[in-house]
């Protein structure tokens, strides 16, 4: 069903049966999210509506760096990506970051400010939302989206003013 890959990824062989929920599953412990409409496995698609905006998807633009899902209460700490077509405009791409490494790069007066200082972080439709900090030490929670700290909202116009203090 799936082979072990280096670093602990896991290479499905059938991603688009329901045994590779059941796999995926069994081996993270985890509940598969479900995307939209009742879809697990969407396309993302670049958005007309979205034009001048931060996350007009497939016209290079992108989401500004950011965490899956900062605005739940317990975000994932694990996201399983599987792109079965390239974007055929050359799109945004993913980068993983390990947050140990880059904590080096800050401060200890901005190490404690992502500690403690709470912020606002809400989801794209504005149904939801929470406030936390950056950095939850003892959870070992990393929460961060440029759009919502610095111009606070998910999906700014790329030509409005920064309006965060951060």
């Amino acid at each position: 069903m799936f082979s072990v890959h280096k670093n602990g990824f896991f290479v499905f062989d059938n991603p688009w049966g329901d045994r590779w929920l059941q796999g995926l599953q069994d081996v993270t412990q985890a509940t598969p999210v479900i995307q939209t409409n009742g879809e697990i496995i969407y396309p993302i698609k670049a958005n007309p509506d979205a034009m001048g905006k931060s996350d007009a998807q497939s016209l290079g633009i992108g989401l500004l760096p950011h965490t899956e899902w900062s605005y739940k209460s317990i975000p994932p700490k694990y996201i399983c990506l599987r792109c079965k077509n390239p974007d055929r405009w050359g799109g945004g791409a993913t980068t993983v970051v390990k947050f140990d490494d880059l904590l080096r790069h800050f401060t200890l007066e901005e190490q404690h400010f992502m500690a403690a200082k709470l912020q606002y972080f809400m989801s794209k439709d504005g149904k939801e939302s929470c406030f936390a900090p950056i950095w939850q030490r003892d959870a070992e929670i990393i929460r961060f989206s440029y759009n919502v700290l610095v111009y606070r909202e998910f999906s700014p116009d790329i030509n409005k003013p920064i309006a965060s203090g951060l």
